[in-house]
């Protein structure tokens, strides 16, 4: 093979490997939990006429996946429960949370109640979007 025509293969190869790659593309579907496992940081929830955009640095509404398991910080509120990753669908089901009154009532149990039940999700290395027909949730590491 010519070294001008193994060098054009090679620059092509490389440009399509390079395609759906860069950092901001969202991918449709994570290809494990490893993925999803993490801490998220609530960035902006619309859902059930709730409308919230969260300063990533406030960390008020905070979700950590590991494993199974799901734990949402909801402002001065605590829900532990488990998540279900099954292709690019998430349920996440809430078992046990803290009642205290946060300063931001009822903002706390409509967020717990908007990510309870199963969306579809959207991700890559730094975000997390969650979407269903109640609305959408996305998070930041």
């Amino acid at each position: 093979m010519r070294p001008v025509l193994r060098m054009s293969l090679l620059a092509a190869a490389l440009a399509a490997s390079a395609v759906g790659c860069h950092e901001g593309d969202l991918l449709t579907a994570p290809t494990a939990s490893a993925r999803v496992d993490g801490t998220w940081n609530l960035v902006q929830l619309s859902s059930g006429g709730v409308s919230l955009t969260e300063a990533k640095a406030q960390s008020r509404f905070v979700l950590t996946l590991a494993g199974d398991r799901a734990l949402l910080k909801a402002d001065c509120n605590t829900c532990a429960g488990e998540f279900r990753l099954d292709g690019d669908q998430i349920t996440l089901a809430p078992q046990a949370c803290t009642r205290a009154f946060c300063a931001s009532a009822p903002l706390d149990t409509q967020v717990v109640t908007a990510l309870t039940g199963t969306h579809t999700v959207r991700l890559d290395a730094v975000r997390l979007q969650l979407t269903s027909p109640r609305g959408e949730i996305r998070f930041e590491r």
